[in-house]
């Protein structure tokens, strides 16, 4: 999402625009995404700093049932991108001045949010998403859904360092109330 902010820049510091948002964020390797939401922009000394409230749909995978679902993501971050050439004069600014992390607006007054966008985006989204909070998941042995229902191996199998304590239990020695 690119803004041609030359005016903005133009202005006293100080000086405010507020956009309504709704583009596809392309990344190489991912799927398209709309972003929809509002950003503002704030004309500062070194630049623009930008206040961005953005939602987007991202398509993932519960991390216990392996279904697809579609995660909500809201993004809000305050980034300032700062100037490389002077706005009224052309000239390049002293890089002396300039943060070296910071995103930047081009020579063309050009202030491009998606790489900023797609930063946020990654930090927002949860580690281990799942479908729903009660998901049981896969069974580990056969892999069965166990959403659905209980599969037959899990009775049946016993690990081995149990095993005498299952036996005694099977015998009616112990697990009586």
């Amino acid at each position: 999402m690119r803004f041609n902010v030359s005016g903005l820049l133009l202005e006293a510091i100080g000086a405010t625009r507020n956009h309504e948002v709704d583009f596809v964020l392309e990344t190489q390797g991912h799927p398209s995404e709309r972003v929809r939401g509002q950003v503002e922009f704030l004309r500062t000394r070194a630049g623009v700093l930008v206040r961005a409230d953005l939602g987007l749909v991202e398509p993932e995978t519960c991390s216990r049932c392996l279904k697809a679902l579609d995660e909500q993501v809201d993004i809000k971050f305050e980034e300032e991108f700062q100037i490389l050439f002077d706005p009224r004069t052309g000239q390049p600014m002293p890089s002396d001045e300039r943060d070296p992390d910071a995103f930047l607006i081009d020579e063309r007054h050009i202030l491009d949010l998606s790489e900023a966008v797609r930063q946020y985006r990654e930090v927002c989204l949860l580690i281990a998403p799942v479908c729903r909070s009660d998901c049981r998941g896969l069974c580990p042995r056969c892999g069965a859904d166990l959403n659905e229902g209980q599969c037959a191996c899990e009775a049946a199998t016993v690990d081995s360092r149990w095993a005498e304590l299952a036996r005694l239990k099977s015998s009616g020695l112990i697990g009586k109330d």
